[in-house]
């Protein structure tokens, strides 16, 4: 059985779980729970019904699209002009009907239950069983290129993030690297002079008043949006280093891991990490292929330690841009430097 049939109350319980733990969002399954709304009312409902149930429709992008690079008024909500309509799936998820979600293959029903019986899942885990399954799904629809992610890519997105971007980065460690002032007794920023060489011509800049490099440190806080400089050197080194190797976990390892983990660790029975860590890398094995991950214990253990020290927020992203970060002080999806 590939399809399966979810309680939509059960489906609703969970959300809060597997949002928690796999970056879930509820448009993930739209298109099943609108074919739900459509199977089960396909007349629709009445006006009585659908007038609590509206919600907002803008016309255009709700975000001003000013040209002005460090503008931050670009990126200001305006008032859009905008209507109302149904909303169809917070409907059908507030009644007692089923939704039908589709599964990676045929055998997945009959291997995760295996995996619940080798681990000694009671009844009272079965919730488990339903969460592993439905991120089976979701992992489905993530290697077919069909998920849902709240990430827009647009033509500038790669560019972006292949070019631009480690350039910014480099940028800032150059800003934010300080050396020791024996006037200060500390290390601080060396923000002047500043020397610019286009292969033509070269000039030094006095930076007075800090003019060139607060402009600087605008520009890169909205299109860069690092925290800190050991934050930047990291994701140089990682992304970008053309020494880093071959990685031996995808971002969507990541994501699973760290969210089964978790899982187990808070409502299973299993009482052991090393329970935990077993179970979690099975059920990763029934996932990926062999080789697309490290199922060491040790090595497992120490990347979920590493990603929660990082304060790591399951969220999904499309399958081209994984492994890179965008800035989470930019909201334009085409505006991106």
């Amino acid at each position: 059985m590939k399809d399966l049939r979810i309680p939509i109350p059960e489906l609703k319980k969970l959300e809060p779980l597997l949002a928690e733990y796999y970056g879930y969002r509820r448009a993930i399954f739209s298109s099943e729970l609108l074919s739900a709304y459509h199977a089960y009312y396909p007349n629709g409902v009445g006006r009585e019904i659908s007038v609590n149930y509206q919600i907002s429709a803008p016309y255009f992008d709700e975000y001003g699209v000013d040209d002005g690079a460090l503008d931050y008024h670009r990126h200001a909500p305006r008032p859009a002009s905008a209507s109302t309509q149904f909303d169809a799936v917070s409907f059908i998820m507030d009644t007692e009907h089923e939704v039908l979600i589709t599964l990676s293959n045929e055998k997945i029903l009959t291997e995760i239950q295996k995996l619940l019986e080798k681990y000694g899942m009671a009844e009272d885990d079965e919730f488990i069983g339903i969460s592993l399954l439905i991120v089976d799904a979701i992992y489905d629809k993530y290697v077919k290129g069909e998920l849902y992610t709240e990430i827009a890519i647009s033509e500038n997105t790669l560019p972006y993030l292949q070019q631009v971007r480690p350039e910014m980065l480099k940028l800032y460690e150059l800003l934010n690297t300080k050396r020791y002032s024996p006037k200060e007794k500390k290390e601080v920023r060396v923000l002047n002079p500043i020397t610019i060489d286009n292969g033509v011509k070269k000039i030094t800049i006095d930076n007075s008043y800090h003019w060139l490099t607060d402009l600087l440190d605008n520009y890169l806080h909205i299109y860069l949006g690092a925290d800190s400089l050991e934050e930047a050197q990291a994701e140089l080194k990682e992304v970008y280093s053309e020494k880093k190797g071959r990685k031996a976990n995808n971002a969507a390892c990541n994501l699973i891991m760290y969210g089964t983990f978790h899982l187990l660790q808070k409502f299973s029975l299993l009482k052991t990490k090393h329970e935990q860590l077993s179970m979690t890398l099975d059920y990763m094995g029934l996932l990926f292929e062999e080789d697309s991950f490290n199922n060491d214990e040790a090595s497992t253990n120490a990347a979920i330690a590493y990603l929660v020290k990082q304060g790591y927020k399951p969220q999904w992203k499309p399958k081209q841009i994984e492994d890179y970060k965008l800035s989470p002080n930019n909201q334009s999806t085409e505006y991106l430097w």
